[in-house]
């Protein structure tokens, strides 16, 4: 008869304790990997005031009825090597102002977003410039400086970089 087989190296040179060790130890790593993922970055999508941006969503009706009451609308021409931005705006005579701003707004990050002001040339005619735009479909809101009225449309970029606002 054979005598028992006994095993003369000590646990931490057997494969198995190293294998069952590395199965939790390997949750808790990716856990530490997640919680600083979590505490680094940074949730752009949720505003700080979020309840007095609420209580604007009124106010911004109220802007667009106002546009749309005044029949404006604007074709919006962007040229991405330039970065031009050459606006004709249409509608009642009276909207029209000596400078309005272009608000264009990137769709989930907000340090992307730009403001421009836009001069105007002649009746209905202004013109910008704009940084480079990245890929994406950015929003537009063209408006005076006294945020009388609004129009809006979407950009897609890459485009062709002709829009209609209204």
């Amino acid at each position: 008869m054979r005598p028992p087989r006994e095993d003369t190296k000590p646990w931490y040179k057997q494969f198995w304790p190293w294998f069952l060790i590395s199965l939790p130890l390997s949750v808790v790593i990716a856990s530490m990997v997640t919680i600083n993922i979590a505490i680094e970055s940074n949730d752009g999508l949720v505003s700080d005031d979020y309840y007095k941006e609420g209580l604007a969503i009124k106010k911004d009706a109220d802007s667009a009825a106002r546009a749309e009451a005044l029949g404006l609308s604007a074709d919006l021409a962007y040229d991405a090597e330039t970065g031009a931005v050459d606006l004709q705006l249409s509608g009642d005579k009276a909207a029209m102002m000596p400078a309005l701003t272009l608000l264009v707004v990137h769709p989930t990050i907000p340090d992307r977003d730009q403001v421009v002001s836009l001069t105007q040339l002649r009746e209905g005619r202004y013109a910008g410039r704009l940084a480079a735009l990245q890929a994406g479909n950015w929003k537009l809101r063209l408006g005076p400086e006294d945020k009388s009225w609004r129009i809006e449309g979407r950009m897609p970029m890459p485009g062709e970089g002709r829009i209609m606002l209204d």
